[in-house]
C-alpha cells in the first residue's frame, strides 16, 4: 500500500461527552464526531451544548483533530428556527462539517452557507454509486455509507465519483437498513429516525418457519469489528475510518482508537491481543466482519456486553453476609474488575470485584452476595488496570525553549513548535543582579512547567548577570503558551479555511407556485389485484416480492396505458442496476417508486413517486423535490404532524390502508437460524416472527439478490388532512 495513502486515512471517533472527546485525541483519532442537544440520533446521552463548543472545538484543533457535528435526524417544520441557531453557532465555534440526515435541512444549509462542508449521514442509506452521485450533485462533500455496502461497491464508487467516503469500522451494528427502520417509531411512537430508539431489536423474539420453531436474541446483531477488512476497505477508497460509540464509555473509545491508529501505523498487522483488547471493553457477540462473513451477524444467546471468558467457577461457599466464589482462571483477577457468570449461554450474575486472592495457583477467591453456580463460565467485562492506563494517557506538543535576558533590555522567551514560532518580550527591563543572579537551572525549571498540553523538548538560554523574580518568569510563560496555544488554533483554522465555512447567503431558497390534483394510489404486490381495481384509483405502484423482469414486461404489454410505478429494493448492485435501467428503457410509459436516493439518478422526475422510506417529513423537504421537479411523494409513515406539511403544488400521499413495513434486512434469517443455504433455500410463505404478543410476517423479496422485510400481521386503518391524498395496500 502507498504510504501516503495510508497517513491519509481518518480516523474518526464518537464522543458523548469532553472525557470521551479527550481520550479519543489522547489515542490517536483524527476527528471526533458529537452531538448537540436534542438534534442528533443518540439523543439519551450526555452530549454537548452550544455553550461549551467554542472551548470544545478550539482544544481538538490545537492538536490538529477535526469536529464533525451529528444533525443526524429528520427535523420537523417548527424545528428548523432552532437548528439554524445552532448550526450559526456551531460555525461560530468554528468546526469543520455537519453529519446531516433530512435532505430538506441538507439543501436549505448548502443554499444558505455556500461554503458549509456536509456529510450525508448513514441514515440516508446510500449504499451504491448511483446514490452517492446523487448526494455529490447535492453538494456533499462525503457520504457515510451504509453499513451493508459490499467492497465491491465501494470500489465502483470511487472508482466514479470524487468524494470522500466513510465507513463503519467498530461498535453496534444494526440489524436493519438505518433510517428505514420504524420498529419503535411504530410501536411505541419512539422513532430511531428521531434519535429516540429503544432497540426493541435486541429483545427476545420466537420465530417459525413451517413447523420449525426457534426462541433467542434473533434480531440482535454482533459488534463489528472490521480489522481482518481494514486494508481491503481503504485499498477500495474508504478515506474515513468510523467507530461506532457515542453512547459507550471513556475506555471504549480510547481503546477503540487506540487499536486502529496502532494496526495502520504498523502497516496493517495485527495480532490476537489486538482484537482481545477491544472484546475487554465491548463485545456483544464475539464479533462479526460487517456483512463481509455470508452475513453471519446475529448473536442470539445473549444481547449486551459479554467480554472476554477468562475461567470457570469450581466452587460457591453460601455465607451469612457475603458469598464466596472460587474461580480458576489464567487472568489475574484484580480489585476493581468486573465479572459476569454465564450458565447455559445465559448470564446468571455480575460480580464488582472489591476484594480478590488468589488461594493457590489459578485459583482466586472474590466475596459477593449474588448466588453464582458452579461451574459457570466467568467472563471478564472490566479489565481494571487497562482502563486506568487507556485513561490516563495524554497527548502533548513538544515546544523548544529560548530565553533572553540582558541587563538594561527587555527578556526574550521564544517558544517553538514544529511548524508555528511565537515571542514574548517581556513588559519591565532586565536589572543587574544585586546579590543573587538568577541562572539556567532556575530558568529552565520554571519554563518547564508547561501544564497537560505541552511538554519541553529542548531549552536554551543566554542570560548575563541579572535578576528577574520567578513570579516575573512565571508570567512571561503563561503569556507565551497562552499565545502559542492560540497561534496554533488559527494555523489550523486557516489550513482549513474555517472563516469561509461561515459566509450566510440570503434566504431565497425555495420557490414554488403550482397547483396540486388530488389523486388516488395504491399499492400491490401482484396483477390480479390490478385487474380486479384498475377502475377504483389513479395510480398503481407495483411491488412485486419476486422481480421478474419478463413477467413485468409482459404486464407492461398489457396495461402500459396505466399509470404503473415500480418497486425496486432499497439496495440493489451494480447489475440490478443495470436491469432497473433496461426495465425504463422497455417501460416507457411507466415509472420507478423511489425508496433510496440511487433510483433519482435513473430516470426523469416525471417518472418518479417518492416512497415512503425517504422519510419525508418536512415542508422544506417536499420543497427540495418540487424544486427538482418531482411532484408526487408519499409521506414517511412515522408519526409527523401533517397539519403542518404544505403541498407547495406537489401531490402527496400518505398510507390510510396498510400492513406497515417495520425493517429491511440484509441479511437472511433462514441461514442464521434454520441452516439453510441459498441453492437449497428452506424459506416458506408463512415464515414468521412474534415479539410478546405482537406478530410479524418475514416476508422475503427476490431480485438477483434477497432481502428480508419485517412486515405487520395487523392492517393499519387512518385518516389524512384534506390537502393530502391515500394510498392503500392493496391485500
Amino acid at each position: 500500500m502507498n504510504n501516503n495513502k495510508k497517513q491519509n486515512v481518518e480516523i474518526l471517533a464518537p464522543a458523548g461527552n469532553f472525557e470521551s472527546l479527550k481520550v479519543a485525541i489522547d489515542n490517536g483519532a483524527n476527528a471526533v464526531y458529537l452531538g448537540l442537544e436534542d438534534f442528533n440520533a443518540r439523543n439519551n446521552i450526555e452530549n454537548f451544548n452550544t455553550e461549551n463548543l467554542h472551548e470544545v472545538v478550539d482544544y481538538a484543533h490545537f492538536f490538529n483533530v477535526k469536529i464533525y457535528i451529528t444533525i443526524n435526524v429528520l427535523i420537523k417544520d417548527d424545528e428548523f428556527e432552532k437548528i439554524i441557531d445552532i448550526v450559526k453557532k456551531s460555525l461560530q465555534a468554528n468546526v469543520d462539517a455537519f453529519i446531516v440526515q433530512d435532505i430538506g435541512l441538507a439543501y436549505y444549509l448548502k443554499q444558505k452557507f455556500p461554503n458549509i462542508e456536509l456529510h450525508a449521514s448513514t441514515q440516508m442509506g446510500f449504499n451504491n454509486l448511483e446514490g452517492v452521485l446523487f448526494a455529490k450533485k447535492l453538494g456533499f462533500k462525503r457520504v457515510v455509507l451504509a453499513r451493508e455496502t459490499p467492497l465491491a461497491e465501494v470500489k465502483r464508487i470511487k472508482e466514479n465519483c470524487d468524494i470522500e467516503l466513510e465507513y463503519f469500522i467498530q461498535g453496534a451494528l444494526c440489524v436493519a437498513y438505518s433510517g428505514n427502520c420504524y420498529l419503535c417509531s411504530l410501536l411505541a411512537n419512539s422513532s430511531g429516525n428521531r434519535g429516540q430508539c429503544k432497540q426493541f431489536c435486541r429483545l427476545a423474539y420466537s420465530m417459525k418457519n413451517g413447523n420449525i420453531s426457534k426462541d433467542g436474541y434473533l434480531l440482535s446483531t454482533k459488534d463489528f469489528c472490521m480489522i481482518p477488512k481494514l486494508k481491503d476497505l481503504i485499498d477500495a477508497g474508504i478515506y474515513s475510518l468510523k467507530i461506532e460509540g457515542r453512547a459507550r464509555r471513556p475506555a471504549y473509545v480510547a481503546q477503540s482508537v487506540k487499536t486502529y491508529r496502532k494496526i495502520i501505523d504498523n502497516n496493517f498487522n495485527f495480532s490476537d491481543e489486538d482484537i482481545l483488547d477491544l472484546k475487554k471493553v465491548f463485545n456483544r457477540g464475539n464479533f462479526a466482519c460487517g456483512y463481509f462473513d455470508n452475513n453471519n451477524i446475529i448473536y442470539s444467546k445473549c444481547q449486551n456486553h459479554i467480554g472476554v471468558e477468562i475461567g470457570k467457577v469450581i466452587d460457591f461457599v453460601q455465607g451469612k453476609k457475603f458469598n464466596e466464589v472460587f474461580i480458576k482462571s489464567n487472568y489475574k483477577i484484580k480489585k476493581g474488575d468486573v465479572i459476569k457468570f454465564f450458565k447455559n449461554d445465559k448470564e446468571i450474575g455480575i460480580v464488582a470485584v472489591n476484594d480478590s486472592n488468589e488461594k493457590k495457583c489459578g485459583i482466586y477467591r472474590i466475596t459477593t452476595t449474588n448466588h453464582i453456580e458452579n461451574n459457570s463460565i466467568a467472563r471478564l467485562i472490566v479489565d481494571s488496570d487497562k482502563e486506568k492506563e487507556l485513561l490516563t494517557k495524554h497527548k502533548q506538543i513538544y515546544v523548544d525553549i529560548d530565553f533572553y535576558a540582558k541587563q538594561n533590555q527587555k527578556a526574550k522567551l521564544i517558544l517553538k513548535t514544529q511548524n508555528i514560532n511565537v515571542e514574548i518580550e517581556s513588559d519591565f527591563f532586565v536589572e543587574k543582579a544585586k546579590s543573587s543572579p538568577i541562572n539556567e537551572t532556575d530558568c529552565k525549571t520554571q519554563f518547564s512547567k508547561l501544564g497537560k498540553l505541552f511538554s519541553l523538548k529542548s531549552f536554551f538560554c543566554e542570560i548575563g548577570n541579572v535578576f528577574i523574580a520567578k513570579s516575573q518568569l512565571n508570567q512571561l510563560r503563561r503569556q507565551a503558551l497562552e499565545k502559542l496555544k492560540q497561534e496554533m488554533i488559527n494555523d489550523y483554522n486557516n489550513k482549513n479555511n474555517i472563516n469561509k465555512k461561515r459566509i450566510e447567503a440570503d434566504d431565497k431558497i425555495f420557490i414554488s407556485n403550482s397547483i396540486s390534483t388530488s389523486k388516488k394510489m395504491a399499492l400491490i404486490d401482484k396483477f390480479d389485484n390490478f385487474e380486479k381495481f384498475k377502475n377504483k384509483y389513479d395510480l398503481f405502484i407495483f411491488q412485486p416480492n419476486t422481480i421478474n423482469t419478463t413477467e413485468i414486461k409482459e404486464l407492461y404489454n398489457k396495461y402500459n396505458h396505466h399509470k404503473v410505478f415500480i418497486s425496486f429494493p432499497i439496495m440493489v448492485n451494480e447489475k440490478e442496476i443495470e436491469i432497473i435501467k433496461s426495465l425504463l428503457d422497455y417501460c416507457k410509459n411507466w415509472g420507478i417508486y423511489a425508496n433510496n436516493y440511487y433510483t433519482l439518478s435513473l430516470t426523469t422526475p416525471d417518472r418518479i413517486v417518492l416512497g415512503s422510506n425517504m422519510n419525508v417529513f418536512n415542508s422544506y423537504t417536499i420543497k427540495f423535490y418540487k424544486n427538482i421537479g418531482i411532484e408526487k411523494i408519499v409521506l414517511t409513515i412515522e408519526d409527523i404532524d401533517r397539519n403542518l406539511i404544505q403541498n407547495n403544488g406537489t401531490s402527496l400521499f400518505s398510507f390510510t390502508k396498510f400492513y406497515p413495513e417495520y425493517m429491511y434486512l440484509k441479511h437472511c434469517p433462514l441461514k442464521e437460524h434454520f441452516s439453510s443455504k441459498c441453492d437449497n433455500c428452506l424459506y416458506k410463505n408463512n415464515l414468521s416472527c412474534k415479539l410478546n404478543n405482537k406478530e410479524f410476517v418475514l416476508l422475503r423479496r427476490k431480485f438477483l439478490q434477497c432481502n428480508f422485510v419485517l412486515k405487520s400481521k395487523a392492517l393499519i386503518l387512518t385518516k389524512t388532512p384534506e390537502n393530502i391524498s391515500s394510498i392503500e395496500e392493496i391485500f
